[in-house]
């Protein structure tokens, strides 16, 4: 009776090494996944191949966007971010407005 336990035991601990081991492997897996996409900066949205604003139809876009803001997709028909001065420019007072944009929903949400 004493050996069957321990045999027992024993299985279950091999079985629980096992286990570990491949929750080690899978957990070293995600982890290296992870950090693949941490490097590559995002290119699901920033870059050369991040969305365009026709999908696959969008091949010819301007030199001067190139994917490195937030929001380019490749889509600028007025060419008002054809200076980099004035791109700057308008970036900043997009986030002045922005912020007047919160706090005026958050005036709306508690009176």
């Amino acid at each position: 009776m004493a050996f069957a336990v321990a045999s027992r035991r024993s299985s279950v601990q091999v079985q629980a090494k096992k286990a570990g081991s491949q929750a080690k492997k899978a957990v070293k897996a995600v982890k290296k996944a992870a950090s693949s996409s941490r490097s590559s900066g995002g290119t699901e949205f920033y870059g050369p191949n991040r969305g365009k604003f026709l999908g696959p139809f969008s091949t010819q876009t301007p030199d001067y966007l190139t994917g490195e803001f937030a929001g380019d997709y490749g889509w600028d028909t007025a060419g008002l971010s054809a200076d980099p001065e004035t791109f700057r420019r308008y970036r900043e007072l997009e986030l002045i407005h922005a912020r007047w944009a919160m706090l005026g929903a958050l005036g709306c949400v508690t009176p």
